[in-house]
């Protein structure tokens, strides 16, 4: 039996796909556009992933992964609100580095929604909040409210709502703010 081309193992397929979505947005990525990439026939990528849907599930875990890893990295042994603030500056970063792949979390019904780094980044946030906070009761609205700013702000900040002079500090000011409500 010949060995298959390395340039057909998921890795490199996902890595074609994503420089697509980078580079020509989302409508251009199809498996044709992902076998051109790599240099192969469409037929050769369906051996790792069945269609497109498979394929956008494939890159939603690679978002979800990448920015957990990136979320638990930046909070490393830190606690209470150094932990936070250094998680959700880590968000935001991931936001602005990998567009692409940040749409996949952000987006309503994405493909990584369905990953379990999704719930795991969505725990290290209660968590965190948790040791920001003197009670013990349900942390979910406070969850829902950072990751409503930064969402807010990371959207706004993409479109350059800011202008010429930047947000200023605010990302900064905001999250004080609110780590503030959470003690």
């Amino acid at each position: 039996m010949m060995p298959y081309p390395q340039k057909t193992e998921p890795l490199a397929i996902l890595a074609a796909a994503l420089d697509i979505v980078e580079n020509q947005g989302w409508p251009a990525l199809s498996m044709r556009s992902v076998a051109a990439a790599l240099g192969v026939r469409a037929s050769s990528l369906y051996r790792h992933y069945a269609d497109r849907a498979a394929l956008d599930s494939a890159l939603g875990a690679l978002a979800a992964k990448t920015l957990l890893r990136e979320m638990e990295s930046a909070a490393g042994r830190l606690d209470g609100p150094a932990r936070l603030d250094a998680m959700a500056l880590a968000y935001v970063r991931f936001a602005r580095n990998s567009p692409a792949l940040y749409q996949l979390i952000a987006a309503p019904g994405g493909a990584a929604d369905s990953q379990p780094e999704s719930k795991a980044i969505w725990n290290l946030i209660l968590d965190a909040i948790a040791r920001c906070s003197k009670t013990r009761r349900d942390h979910t609205p406070a969850a829902v409210v950072l990751w409503s700013f930064l969402h807010g702000y990371i959207s706004l900040d993409a479109a350059g709502k800011f202008g010429a002079s930047g947000p200023k500090g605010a990302l900064e000011k905001g999250l004080a703010a609110i780590v503030k409500g959470f003690a």
